[in-house]
């Protein structure tokens, strides 16, 4: 067993010297080595590190120059990697720097001490953007999962980590809070359902969760009629495009009697979908309808524009109908390919809703075809199904961006449902 060590360990040493030398030629990060006594560097190849190219290596050589392209919330990691160097440990470190092109580098620094030659530090210095942005679309994959809330079965509330006003709350913490429907209307402050949360030590708990990241515990609740409740909570930070928010998770520790308070949101559900249902039943065609959809104050603050997409999978068309002032131009029932719409990724992906923050930024073909020639920059678009088939898409449409952000799937249902009920009873009447 030992010779056959012996002999691997030979064949690691007799690697030819110009395969090593073309190794770290090309090897593709900036290698060095510093000589400790001497606080000496000496660079093994010449990798240009691009857009820093000779930056690089005055970077490592120069404290002043160091200073200046380093971000100065990053020094501490340089600090500590160099400390490292001088006491001979392994270390790895990962900053920022300005770029000559005015943009900011991410960059990751790893050493050791040669164990053969114990006076050198071997390292090297490379680009990490890539794995940086990796990382990020994991987090941002990760915080989307955490945002939909929509089919969580258990109470879930999500709420801006700054004002603490609540932004969504899924069916399960709308029936145990008696929250309204949607929840846009009136958005109530979390202190007013946890009213520890404006004191100590809870309110010292929210404030530091960026850091925390997650805290469990039990906490003493009430719904909007003032009745308490004891429940065991989870509250997490969540980062979500340019927002912080806290997702809060509700696990009653009895049963809250909810029949009054709900039976109250339930009768005015009730009426506003019938006022609503009697209003576009009265328009006189489908483009009417829409038109009256917009005069609704939820749909008003947010859209300038709302579509009905029919959709035909068998036949592979969708035929859309409009209305708002970026539709004037387009005819009834304007027909496109199935293929590449809204209703292939509902149907595919099995979405509850869909929402494009900026249809500029989509590679989706019907985003190019009708909407950005018209100029309608963001949409959301909620699914309808009859026996289980994809049957209408109805389409919420703004020229501005990011009007539909973290709107939970059921914010517009108060006027949508009434307008798809209106619709299929007409047809229905028609034959």
């Amino acid at each position: 067993m030992t010779g056959e060590d012996d002999t691997g360990a030979q064949k690691r040493r007799t690697i030819p010297m110009e395969d090593l030398r073309s190794f770290v030629d090309d090897f593709p990060a900036l290698l060095w080595r510093i000589e400790i006594a001497r606080s000496r560097i000496e660079f093994l190849n010449d990798h240009s590190l691009h857009p820093l190219g000779d930056s690089a290596r005055l970077f490592l050589k120069n404290k002043a120059f160091r200073k200046q392209m380093l971000l100065p919330e990053d020094a501490h990691l340089l600090d500590a990697f160099l400390d490292a160097v001088r006491e001979g440990r392994t270390m790895a470190t990962v900053f920022r720097v300005h770029t000559p092109a005015d943009s900011i580098m991410w960059l990751k620094l790893t050493g050791a001490v040669n164990s053969s030659d114990p006076q050198y530090y071997y390292g090297y210095l490379l680009d990490i953007g890539d794995t940086v942005e990796v990382i990020r679309e994991i987090q941002e994959t990760d915080a989307a999962a955490r945002m939909r809330i929509g089919n969580v079965p258990t109470p879930v509330m999500l709420m801006d980590h700054e004002t603490h006003h609540l932004k969504q709350a899924n069916a399960a913490a709308r029936d145990l809070f008696g929250l309204p429907r949607p929840l846009s209307v009136n958005r109530p402050e979390f202190v007013e359902l946890c009213p520890a949360a404006g004191e100590d030590p809870l309110s010292a708990i929210l404030e530091d969760l960026p850091l925390e990241r997650k805290w469990t515990g039990n906490l003493e609740f009430c719904t909007t009629q003032g009745e308490p409740f004891e429940a065991d909570a989870t509250l997490q930070w969540v980062r979500w495009r340019q927002n912080a928010l806290i997702r809060v998770s509700v696990n009653p520790h009895s049963e809250v009697d909810r029949s009054a308070v709900s039976e109250v949101h339930q009768q005015a559900d009730r009426d506003v979908s019938g006022r609503l249902r009697e209003i576009f039943s009265g328009a006189p065609d489908i483009a009417a309808m829409l038109a009256r959809v917009l005069e609704q104050p939820d749909i008003a603050r947010r859209c300038n524009a709302v579509m009905l997409s029919d959709i035909l999978t068998h036949s592979n068309k969708v035929f859309v109908t409009g209305a708002g002032a970026p539709l004037a131009d387009m005819p009834p029932g304007e027909e496109f390919s199935y293929r590449g719409t809204i209703a292939e990724d509902i149907a595919r992906f099995n979405l509850d809703h869909l929402v494009v923050d900026d249809t500029m930024d989509s590679i989706k073909p019907i985003d190019w075809a009708l909407f950005i020639p018209r100029g309608l920059r963001s949409y959301f678009a909620k699914p309808f199904y009859e026996n289980g088939e994809l049957q209408v898409v109805l389409i919420l449409c703004s020229t501005e961006p990011d009007r539909f952000v973290d709107l939970a799937p059921d914010t517009f249902d108060s006027v949508l449902v009434p307008l798809y009920e209106a619709i299929r009873t007409r047809r229905r009447r028609q034959g």
